[in-house]
């Protein structure tokens, strides 16, 4: 059996920035078609009926990218500010580091110091165009540095190259972030990941004795989500009924967790 393995957990919530999300959900089968049955039993939980805009924010792994190709129209797929934040910010405290200890290269380093911060900014108003176009000249001046035998310029290369790739591969999911922070809607993943820590750092974390199976990694994380949610009671004495209204047809019925606890 494999040791590792992928698990999709993430909070469902309607509104915009502040409204705090309520629902979990976590699946260790990460099809595109059990993908879309969680988030669409999710957003049917939080009102949700078939219409109207879905945002999904993610981290840009490979996995989340299949979600928004199988969600209906219309929807918006978008790279959590947080995850890009972090990126740049371990680049700006390695150049804070070298503009601080070599004084024979403090010129050329603080140019470089301020690249980074004029990085974030141009991301932050969605220049993405510009960005990676500073992020290119920044590579171009690493590689000067590096030839030298710079050990920290070559750590720093290699996060920019990093982060080039990044963007490149995401460009399509890079948002004006400041537009839309003042409109008060949401920019960040961060509730999602609480949720993780939530349902699964404590057990999944390096050093533990045990750990999770896929199979049983999944029905572990749906049995803690409804504990969360709080409708874990109400889901083991589900009886499914003919529905009064027929449903949308996207939507799938809830399975009981009799099984799985």
């Amino acid at each position: 059996m494999a040791r590792d393995f992928e698990i999709v957990v993430a909070r469902c919530g309607r509104g915009g920035r502040g409204m705090p999300p309520s629902h979990y959900f976590a699946t260790s089968n990460t099809s595109q078609r059990q993908m879309r049955a969680r988030t669409l039993q999710a957003l049917q939980f939080e009102g949700y009926s078939g219409h109207g805009e879905v945002t999904i924010l993610s981290d840009g792994a490979k996995t989340m990218k299949r979600l928004p190709r199988a969600l209906p129209k219309p929807k918006t797929h978008i790279i959590d500010w947080l995850h890009l934040a972090m990126k740049i910010r371990l680049m700006q405290r390695i150049a804070d580091h070298m503009v601080g200890s070599r004084t024979i290269l403090c010129g050329i380093l603080a140019v470089i110091d301020e690249e980074i911060a004029a990085l974030k900014w141009k991301l932050w108003h969605g220049q993405v165009e510009r960005a990676i176009s500073a992020l290119e000249k920044i590579s171009a001046d690493m590689d000067t540095l590096e030839r030298q035998g710079d050990l920290s310029a070559t750590r720093l290369n290699s996060l920019g190259q990093q982060l080039l790739t990044y963007i490149r591969s995401n460009r399509s999911a890079l948002v004006d972030y400041r537009a839309r922070y003042r409109a008060g809607r949401r920019i960040s993943t961060s509730l999602a990941e609480s949720a993780v820590n939530s349902l699964v750092a404590k057990r999944m974390v390096k050093g533990q004795q045990m750990r999770w199976s896929p199979s049983g990694a999944h029905l572990m994380l749906v049995v803690r989500a409804a504990m969360v949610n709080g409708t874990l009671r109400q889901r083991l004495r589900h009886k499914p009924d003919l529905p009064a209204l027929p449903l949308h047809p996207i939507f799938q019925p809830t399975p009981p967790l009799l099984r799985a606890a």
